[in-house]
């Protein structure tokens, strides 16, 4: 069973501890975790499986065809990631591409990560057009999907709020 971390790139630093639990709840519970690399949730889920020494239990799904296309704050982790076992499995945007193919490598990450999910866990800050992309896919699958919102006047929209577990309304 595979859980994916997803979530807003702006998600302030503050809830790393609560992504990092959650995901050594997941681990307990008999998951794999997945994110997609990208800078804050993605990120700090990354840095859980390293700093608790499971990064084995751990897949990224890159939008990129290497590492250098990984935003520069998150390529140490990404590294030292698939240096303690770590999967990547690697898209097809190369750094330097057009917008248009970017986005689209991008879109085509998060739907390869949902494809593979027994469900999902995402965390929205802000906007979060990305993530709720992500959750879309998610909930037209019928995974099951856990939101936590966090601030920045997330919203959830109306179509998909009734498909989805709201774990927190907001977290401090």
């Amino acid at each position: 069973m595979l859980a994916g971390f997803v979530g807003s790139r702006s998600l302030p630093a503050s809830f790393s501890p609560l992504v990092s639990s959650l995901v050594a709840s997941f681990l307990a519970r008999g998951f794999q975790v997945a994110s997609g690399g990208a800078v804050g949730a993605d990120q700090f889920a990354l840095s859980a499986l390293v700093e608790q020494g499971v990064s084995a239990s751990g897949v990224v799904f890159s939008a990129w065809a290497s590492a250098s296309g990984f935003p520069v704050s998150v390529r140490p982790t990404v590294g030292c990631f698939q240096a303690s076992g770590g999967q990547v499995v690697w898209g097809s945007a190369s750094v330097g591409a057009p917008r248009q193919q970017v986005v689209s490598a991008l879109l085509g990450r998060n739907q390869r990560l949902v494809s593979v999910c027994s469900c999902l866990v995402a965390f929205l800050y802000g906007p979060s057009r990305c993530s709720l992309y992500t959750v879309r896919q998610a909930v037209r699958r019928g995974i099951p999907v856990y939101v936590f919102f966090c601030g920045g006047g997330a919203v959830l929209p109306a179509d998909l709020a009734p498909h989805c577990f709201v774990l927190q309304k907001e977290v401090v």
